[in-house]
């Protein structure tokens, strides 16, 4: 990531005349830019209310006590706001396991299909087999030689 979400915090900040006090409210300041840099040193990543608490070291409900609460909470939820990359990972992570289950799916209906295909031909080939063995009989019966002997030249 790269230093435009801390510079629009400070650039909020400096607009409202809302100063940095030393303590808690430079603690969320100093952590939101780490998020937003992605170094975080006690978080995953993410870009949210909670993770900021963790990462500063305050408890949810002292953020909000905080004058920066309303200034950070509005800038994390403009559309424009810049996700570090965990954010992007957790969303290439969910779109790849719906691309996961979708081929899975297709892969289970080709196996069905194939699974089909074979038992079709391996009742072909039983009845052709069968056929076979009805026509290697018949062949056998007509290749016997004929025990009477019948006249040659046939009689007229």
């Amino acid at each position: 990531m790269n230093d435009t979400s801390a510079l629009r915090l400070r650039h909020a900040l400096e607009h409202a005349g809302t100063p940095v006090r030393p303590g808690t409210d430079q603690a969320v300041v100093h952590a939101f830019e780490r998020i937003v840099t992605g170094s975080p040193e006690h978080t995953s990543g993410a870009l949210s209310v909670s993770t900021l608490c963790t990462e500063a070291g305050i408890s949810r409900a002292t953020y909000y006590r905080s004058p920066l609460a309303k200034i950070i909470t509005g800038l994390l939820r403009t559309p424009d706001a810049p996700r570090p990359q965990t954010d992007t990972l957790t969303a290439d992570i969910a779109r790849l396991k719906k691309a996961d289950r979708t081929l899975r799916s297709q892969h289970a209906a080709e196996q069905r299909e194939a699974r089909a295909t074979i038992a079709a031909y391996a009742n072909h080939i039983q009845a052709l087999s069968l056929r076979n063995a009805e026509l290697e009989a018949e062949n056998a019966t007509c290749a016997k030689p004929s025990t009477a002997a019948a006249p040659w030249p046939p009689s007229p």
